[in-house]
């Protein structure tokens, strides 16, 4: 009788130590967890091998990079990441090569391989329809990358045509997905490029132009703020990727 209670006890034991095993070989490894907030913080890696810190606010359907302008860093966009993530979308901010806590040099002509790096793990975490929004040279490599990665659409702020290596004009026309081009009136070489832009871009694109001379993001603080950021969130919001915007021919004025 010890004997047979013995060996019951054995056969129990084992079976609870098998389930356990077996819980733990099925769990998969987390992503990580969104925050609609503070942004929970991420990492990628470029082709060239540089890591790329970022941080993911929110979660959604539809996701949405911003880019940050020169001199800035990431920081530039956390006003404005949580209230996509508030709308619905999930925004992801990184710091470009060199800026932050991003690994490798300030090459800046090599920065839209870090763009591409973040498209890509967007792509991973799920998402198929991702709009880049850029700033100043954060524009200019978001047109670089539309230009030949498939993406929703392209917000470009005060996105010079040329700078330090990165040159966005010769193939713009080749960004056949939604545009919308952004300057204030007072920054007039950002006004030149967008006036060259917005020629040699095919349709669906717009314009819109505020007073003052505010740059790049800078135009999230200030008397516009709250019609910029609106005026984002309407684009992204404007419909299915490829669909009309407002005509190519609008050229909106903030007064």
């Amino acid at each position: 009788m010890r004997r047979a209670v013995a060996v019951r006890g054995s056969l129990v034991f084992l079976s609870l130590a098998l389930l356990l095993l077996v819980a733990c070989g099925g769990e998969e490894e987390a992503g990580p967890t969104v925050d609609t907030t503070t942004g929970a913080p991420v990492s990628f890696t470029t082709y060239d091998n540089v890591i790329i810190d970022g941080r993911l606010f929110g979660d959604g359907d539809v996701a949405v990079i911003l880019c940050h302008m020169f001199p800035n860093d990431q920081t530039a966009w956390f006003p404005f990441a949580p209230e996509l993530a508030q709308k619905g979308f999930a925004a992801l901010t990184f710091d470009f090569r060199g800026y932050g806590e991003s690994g490798g040099d300030q090459e800046i002509s090599e920065i839209p391989r870090d763009l591409e790096a973040a498209v890509d793990f967007m792509r991973g975490q799920g998402f198929s329809e991702i709009y880049l929004v850029g700033a100043s040279m954060g524009g200019t490599a978001s047109l670089i990358v539309a230009a030949q990665d498939e993406v929703a659409g392209v917000v470009a702020i005060s996105a010079p045509q040329s700078f330090q290596g990165l040159e966005a004009l010769d193939v713009v026309a080749d960004v056949t997905e939604p545009k919308l081009f952004i300057a204030s009136e007072g920054d007039l070489s950002a006004v030149s490029s967008l006036e060259l832009f917005f020629e040699k871009a095919p349709d669906p694109k717009e314009e819109r132009l505020f007073t003052g001379s505010a740059h790049g993001t800078e135009l999230l603080e200030g008397e516009h703020s709250r019609e910029f950021r609106d005026l984002i969130i309407g684009f992204i919001s404007s419909g299915e990727p490829g669909s009309p915007t407002p005509s190519s021919a609008q050229r909106i004025a903030a007064m």
